[in-house]
């Protein structure tokens, strides 16, 4: 029988002697037990996940980011990792190594792409990667934190310096002006010491100079205000400063309306008139953007990746 609620069988019982029954009732699956089956699965998921978290110093994102990986390499890369050891990898380990594959991948972090970053060349998947995830309100934050006004965009021997240098003390942090990703960190590009390029949605490109060491790898995603270097004086330099280039579209783009400092005044700024840039949006016009020029002191002969490869790349230094 069925009322609705659960299913009975009667089983007949013939003894020797005489005739015998025995019923058992059987409870229905009903729309609240498999709601409540579905839940506890859920939390058997969550609980695993977090010891995940707890075992290999996973964030949420980056556990997806493990599942939803492209190539065969990274995800066999990724269980190599996971693999147990007497001590496992960091944290910043994991994530430095997600992202060198990323960039891999992507063909983000090497000559070539510093190369076409330096002039303001983005590539469009390379766009999309600074897009996933990631949130822009069109400003820039002052990249490093009581750092002071040095000198601007067009100032220089013929208005060659189409940059911002921010003077601050020698190992204060560098901070990501906007959120993106890591597209070249190294010291291949004359002049510029250790330096670092971030591709940010809307294929904007922000350049951080001289820096004393560089503390993200090409391919790793980065938010606004994050710490991606020790402030220095590496490359051609006269002192402790990052030298700061916003660029879109091949051309260098004075930053300065776009700025908002994240502690207050910013020491020596000029006086200008804010605006926001957001990555679908036209270029406002209080944004300036010129050609790059070559630095004063640069040989003519010489690129900045070396007088024999790549193609003859101009300086603002």
């Amino acid at each position: 029988m069925n009322d609705g609620r659960t299913a009975s069988f009667t089983i007949v019982i013939l003894p020797a002697s005489g005739r015998g029954s025995l019923r058992i009732e059987f409870p229905r699956w009903s729309f609240t037990a498999l709601r409540a089956l579905s839940a506890l699965l859920i939390a058997i998921v969550g609980f695993c996940g977090f010891q995940l978290q707890a075992r290999y110093g996973l964030s949420g994102l980056q556990m997806i980011e493990l599942g939803v990986l492209d190539t065969m390499a990274e995800r066999f890369g990724n269980f190599e990792r996971m693999a147990p050891s007497r001590q496992g990898p960091s944290r910043a380990e994991l994530s430095q190594r997600v992202a060198r594959a990323r960039a891999e991948r992507l063909g983000l972090g090497d000559r070539r792409a510093a190369g076409l970053l330096l002039i303001g060349v983005v590539a469009s998947e390379w766009a999309d990667a600074a897009e996933s995830g990631m949130h822009s309100d069109g400003s820039l934050l002052w990249p490093v934190r009581r750092g002071s006004y040095g000198r601007g965009f067009g100032s220089g021997q013929n208005g060659y310096h189409l940059a911002i240098d921010i003077d601050g003390e020698r190992g204060a942090d560098v901070l990501a002006a906007a959120p993106g990703i890591v597209g070249y960190a190294g010291n291949e590009l004359r002049g510029y010491g250790n330096v670092i390029m971030l591709v940010h949605p809307g294929g904007r490109v922000t350049l951080y100079g001289h820096n004393q060491k560089n503390l993200v790898v090409a391919g790793e995603h980065v938010y606004q205000g994050q710490a991606i270097a020790e402030l220095g004086s590496t490359g051609r330099s006269m002192g402790p400063h990052v030298h700061f280039e916003y660029k879109y579209d091949g051309r260098n783009c004075d930053p300065l309306p776009l700025i908002r400092a994240a502690d207050g005044g910013i020491e020596h700024m000029p006086a200008f008139t804010p605006t926001a840039w957001l990555p679908d949006a036209p270029r406002p016009d209080v944004v300036r953007c010129k050609p790059r020029r070559m630095h004063p002191q640069a040989d003519p002969e010489e690129n900045l990746l070396g007088k024999s490869e790549g193609d003859a790349l101009p300086s603002s230094g």
